[in-house]
């Protein structure tokens, strides 16, 4: 009796938090549940861009799609037992934004924009399937979006958004029966949504331009009613509840709209800073859709059989396990990969990324093996055999014995251009080594040695146009100073000779008395001029040279005889 009373107090628990949540949306990688404007919770450890949602009331189940996954594209996530399970592979060129579930045959309906097409698979147990999905609907020209089930009367709905031809169309889950029933004043059909308590379609339509609306019609398409029209919302995702819709708006934000309010104000209900989220659904009670409908019996019947705890629908389990490269463990749920692969699934190779710079292959065990390319080297093909080798800016080759070799530069040689090369003595050349060529010549010409820089010869000579001609009118100045030196020198040193008397003058004791000495006195007057005339040892007596001159000082007249009987040298 107490094991009885704590399993429903566990059922009672697990009711409460099932049913604890208004909406749930799909916002990147997670799946995140609102109540009152606040998030209660939100899944998602092994997602990456989450999509279009879906919601199994009957079964208590989410199915989503999860366009980032390497392996599946649509899982489906049990809020009872809090298990994730992969359902449809991944095609590699596909763009799903509609999904549906039928609990009532266990058909799951999604669209494809890229493959202009529906795709449907069964998750009954013992049913087979592609597990890509199966083709139901190709389509030419239309574009399918939006996708919505009518489980009581056998229905799918579809948006088309070829803005050329817009139109909201349906079919029986064969495919038999299609028709348009919806195909003016429309633009853009995003998204819709089946209410089975009224009997109605809503769908919204993104206008053209910054306008948008929410409309909504009978199941066959008639009597269409506008709910909402408005400017700056860009409506993706669309679902309803028993009392309200509720729509995605790419602009961050999810809003709400009464249903039995004609000319109602939508109201903000959430806001996003970073991401806008992609899907939604709304919490419901199943009885509360299709109570009172006849249609609905057998929807009705599945859904009072069902509790809380075993509502789980039961999805083989390995109905989502893809082994790539290997074969299933039979009675297991795992895979045993062929040599060369790994994963879970058998999806990775081991090959994957191994060899940077050359071909994978195996060994007879599996292990993966390089085959580098020419000019690489090392166990996965990382080493660059001409990685820095050559200095000096030498150009590196390979030879065929993967030995690398160096083109060196003209100042450079040696085996890796590490020597500088000895330049040759340039022949002399004329060169214009101006001030302003001058650095430009060097930085072109000159040879390093040991750190600095030794100018080329053939630029030290020439003529240069501004200091050649200064040297040469110093050097004329320097010469005609040399001669006029020269010549000065030469009067100073004439002016300073005496003068020479080559007159010789014979004096005569019968005509001249000079002396008092008896005989003859006979001198060379330029011996005596060379004398000191006071010295002079021949001199003519006072009183008879002149008479009249007494009083004149001795020897002056003398002087002046003399110096009247010379004459200068003839080279003077």
């Amino acid at each position: 009796m107490c094991k009885t009373e704590i399993l429903l107090a566990v059922v009672a628990l697990s009711i409460g938090l099932v049913n604890s949540w208004d909406i749930a949306i799909t916002n990147g990688d997670q799946l995140e549940f609102y109540s009152n404007q606040t998030k209660t919770s939100s899944e998602g450890t092994r997602f990456r861009d989450l999509t279009a949602l879906a919601y199994d009331a009957v079964h208590n189940m989410l199915l989503f799609v999860d366009k980032e996954n390497d392996n599946a594209s649509i899982f489906s996530f049990h809020l009872a037992t809090k298990k994730y399970q992969s359902l449809v592979r991944r095609r590699s060129y596909e763009n799903i934004q509609g999904l549906a579930f039928d609990p009532v045959k266990g058909m799951l309906f999604w669209t494809d924009t890229n493959a202009k097409s529906i795709f449907w698979m069964s998750l009954m147990p013992g049913t087979k399937n592609d597990v890509y999905g199966n083709l139901l609907i190709k389509m030419n020209d239309e574009i399918p979006r939006a996708i919505a089930v009518d489980s009581c009367r056998g229905y799918i709905y579809w948006t088309n958004t070829n803005i050329t031809n817009p139109t909201i169309e349906r079919s029986r889950f064969d495919g038999s029966e299609r028709e348009v029933i919806v195909n003016t004043d429309i633009y853009m059909p995003v998204s819709i949504a089946i209410d089975q308590g009224t009997k109605r379609l809503y769908w919204a339509d993104d206008k053209e331009g910054i306008h948008f609306s929410i409309e909504s019609s009978n199941l066959e398409g008639k009597d269409r009613q506008t709910l909402l029209r408005g400017v700056q919302h860009q409506p993706n995702a669309l679902t309803v509840s028993k009392d309200s819709i509720y729509w995605v708006d790419l602009y961050k934000k999810i809003w709400k709209l009464a249903k039995d309010k004609n000319n109602a104000e939508p109201f903000e209900l959430l806001s996003f800073s970073h991401k806008a989220p992609f899907g939604v659904i709304a919490n419901y009670q199943v009885s509360d859709e299709i109570e009172g409908i006849p249609e609905c019996d057998a929807l009705s019947r599945m859904s009072k059989n069902k509790t809380a705890i075993n509502d789980s629908f039961n999805i083989p389990k390995d109905r989502g396990l893809f082994c790539l490269y290997g074969v299933k463990v039979e009675g297991k749920l795992a895979c045993k990969c062929s040599p060369g692969y790994i994963g879970d699934r058998c999806e990775i190779s081991v090959c994957s990324n191994y060899c940077l710079q050359g071909d994978c292959s195996l060994t007879p065990g599996g292990e993966p093996t390089c085959s580098c390319k020419h000019g690489y080297k090392g166990e996965k093909c990382e080493v660059d055999v001409c990685n820095q080798y050559c200095l000096n800016n030498g150009v590196c080759t390979v030879n065929k014995d993967q030995i690398p070799e160096c083109q060196c530069s003209a100042d450079y040689e040696g085996q890796r251009c590490e020597m500088v090369k000895a330049a040759p003595i340039p022949a002399a050349t004329n060169c214009n080594c101006t001030k302003e060529t001058r650095s430009l010549y060097q930085a072109e010409n000159s040879v390093q040695t040991d750190g600095e820089f030794v100018e080329p010869s053939e630029c030290s000579q020439g003529w240069d146009t501004v200091r050649d001609p200064v040297i040469v009118v110093l050097g004329v100045l320097c010469g005609l100073l040399c001669v006029a030196c020269t010549v000065l020198i030469t009067k100073v040193l004439q002016l300073k000779r005496r003068p020479r008397i080559k007159k010789r003058i014979i004096v005569n004791k019968n005509v001249t008395p000079m002396t008092a000495r008896p005989d003859q006195c006979e001198i060379t007057i330029e011996n005596c001029c060379n004398m000191n005339i006071c010295e002079t040892p021949c001199f003519e007596p006072r009183s008879t040279i002149r008479p009249t001159l007494g009083d004149a000082k001795p020897g002056k007249e003398e002087k002046k005889n003399l110096i009247a009987n010379m004459e200068l040298p003839d080279e003077y």
